[in-house]
């Protein structure tokens, strides 16, 4: 009886089985000032997928992952976008995902490539195959609002990594520090290349714990020790007040500390070189809910001084109020973005409310204010205009416009990026 039980769950595990997955098309075009050469690149792609339904608390699911160019992609890879392609600005596909899921009440865990969502750990798809991980996640939702996290985290791949895109490699090989270094391991941040951190250290994996608690109102604590790599501490916290029937406002704060451990700490102190440094962030919206309009002001501010390493966007975590550009080390250097601080003033315009169901409008400009003495000269003003659409549960759409200036040439330049997803 046993038998016949398991096979007909077995049977309907089987008929739940679900196709899921993406399909993206992209152009992203980057006026570049300073005689560099302008960049043109049309992109498609997605994902897909298979889950099986549930046998006994476990599941199947594989997801495959590609981007190709239809033969459109510029010959000259200079003109190509950095992040649409592989490294080798050229397309390429993955199994992107194959993982084994078990559940027992509202403990859940997942053994495999998956997608990980956290302030540090990230699948960022600001382009079309995201961040992808190898990873033991184990997930409770025992208390209400609350979600724990453990997890170790192996391997990654996606346009957050430093040695490929198109193939998972260890964590600390990954590891996109702003360390540049000569052949011979001296600081060379003019003409060395980042370091590889698995030279110093090895293959290492990542250990996340994570707790979120609540819903409008919400906290969140999260510490990630990367064996013999980093260890960062991120905390946040959001609290959201209706002042009348009219006005809302929602008041945010965060924090990290970042600081390297084992090897790679061994190996900066020889260098004369520490990666101790932190971020501190706070923000505030008012919202006008009749004529849809919210207005944000956010500032954050980085610590650190002019022998410390840093690794801003590491592993696919950007969630820094204030969005800023990745920052060249420059000179004598070993980081551009310590002592730095950053400030953005947004306008978000809930179109629905006029009629345009599923679309909005957002102005933006930010300030971001480069200590003199670790980077001269260098300060970013960004102009920023984003516009979304859900056209049809499915389908949505997007496009993005950063007019950025600066002394600087390397951070000159007027960005565009349309998207168009369809999800099933």
């Amino acid at each position: 009886m046993w038998q016949a039980h398991a096979g007909e769950r077995l049977v309907s595990a089987l008929e739940g089985s679900k196709v899921l997955g993406f399909a993206k098309a992209m152009y992203i075009g980057d006026d570049k000032k300073g005689g560099r050469l302008d960049q043109s690149t049309p992109g498609f792609g997605g994902k897909l997928g298979v889950e099986t339904g549930e046998y006994f608390g476990l599941r199947l699911k594989g997801a495959w992952y590609a981007t190709m160019d239809f033969g459109l992609r510029q010959q000259d890879p200079r003109k190509t976008d950095t992040y649409m392609f592989g490294l080798d600005k050229k397309p390429y596909s993955l199994l992107g995902e194959m993982q084994l899921s078990a559940r027992q009440g509202n403990t859940s865990l997942t053994i495999g490539r998956q997608e990980f969502f956290s302030p540090i750990i990230n699948t960022y798809d600001y382009r079309i195959v995201p961040n992808l991980f190898e990873a033991t996640t184990l997930t409770n939702r025992d208390v209400p609002d609350t979600t724990i996290t453990l997890a170790y985290v192996s391997k990654m791949s996606g346009l957050d990594g430093l040695v490929t895109f198109s193939e998972f490699r260890s964590m600390s090989q990954q590891a996109y520090t702003s360390l540049k270094v000569a052949a011979n391991g001296s600081i060379d941040a003019k003409d060395g290349d980042t370091l590889d951190v698995s030279r110093v250290v090895g293959d290492r994996g990542v250990w996340a714990t994570g707790l979120v608690h609540g819903k409008e109102n919400q906290f969140q604590l999260w510490n990630y020790y990367g064996a013999d790599t980093l260890n960062t501490l991120y905390m946040d916290g959001r609290l959201k007040t209706r002042l009348s029937q009219d006005f809302a406002t929602t008041l945010e704060g965060q924090a990290y500390q970042v600081g390297a451990v084992g090897g790679f700490k061994d190996y900066l102190s020889q260098m004369g070189l520490n990666a101790r440094y932190g971020l501190y962030g706070i923000k505030g919206t008012l919202a006008h809910q009749p004529s849809g309009i919210s207005a944000a002001l956010a500032f954050n501010h980085f610590t650190g001084n002019q022998n410390t390493v840093t690794a801003f966007g590491n592993w696919g975590g950007y969630p820094e109020f204030v969005v800023m550009p990745y920052m060249h080390a420059e000179n004598k250097g070993s980081s551009a973005i310590v002592g730095s601080y950053l400030s953005r003033i947004t306008i978000l315009f809930d179109l629905g409310v006029y009629g345009l169901s599923g679309q909005s409008l957002l102005l933006g400009q930010a300030n971001i204010n480069i200590d003199e003495n670790i980077l001269f000269n260098s300060d970013i003003k960004v102009s920023t205009l984003l516009y979304r659409a859900q056209i049809t549960p499915k389908l949505s759409a997007r496009v993005a416009i950063d007019a950025r200036n600066s002394k600087n040439s390397r951070y000159d330049n007027e960005f565009f990026a349309m998207g168009l997803r369809y999800d099933f």
